[in-house]
């Protein structure tokens, strides 16, 4: 067992104790701010970007892609520090449990919904991203990051052909894919030796 997941601690009560389940129970001060600021200012100038180029987008689709913004470059920063990666990676947390964080992130659909994408384009991106995740779960620790990096770039060539018609998403399919193939699934081979 190694030394990191043996010391976790556990999560607080109330709404910390919700963060904690997200970013993993003990996260330092900097830790947190290092994943908070990029975050933050992600969710703020997407929108105003989206503002300033004169996208039209009404009130609900400005709000969905900062909350879009936020979960996708927050997950793809929050997701490879230490005390995330330890909470998500410990042994509690199963391939089920890893396959269904990446199952929920349905978030093609929800850009070819609000934003005019195509519904073939939306499932091909998610298509790829669940037969993907087994090729990186299924591997042995010290192959899953290149595995993942492989499956990262199939994905931004996929990028170039998928949603760029919708102005403004050019950045969506790739921060996606980070997040989840490179930032999320593989665990840290270092812990494991």
């Amino acid at each position: 067992m190694n030394t990191l997941n043996s010391n976790l601690k556990k999560p607080r009560k109330g709404l910390l104790g919700s963060w904690d389940m997200v970013v993993g129970p003990g996260m330092s001060f900097q830790e947190t701010w290092i994943c908070l600021i990029p975050t933050l200012l992600a969710t703020v100038l997407i929108p105003i970007y989206a503002i300033i180029n004169h996208f039209g987008w009404n009130i609900w689709q400005l709000l969905i892609m900062a909350f879009l913004a936020f979960d996708l470059v927050g997950g793809a920063i929050v997701n490879v520090s230490e005390t995330t990666k330890c909470w998500h990676h410990s042994p509690q947390h199963n391939w089920r449990y890893h396959y269904g964080f990446i199952a929920i992130h349905l978030h093609p659909f929800l850009v070819a919904w609000l934003y005019g994408g195509s519904w073939p384009e939306a499932t091909i991106a998610y298509g790829y991203l669940l037969i993907a995740t087994p090729l990186i779960l299924f591997v042995p620790c010290r192959l899953q990051k290149s595995i993942a990096i492989t499956l990262y770039l199939g994905g931004l060539v996929l990028s170039h052909y998928l949603f760029q018609g919708i102005e403004g998403m050019g950045w969506f399919l790739p921060v996606y894919f980070l997040k989840l193939f490179v930032s999320y699934l593989p665990e840290d081979s270092n812990r494991s030796l």
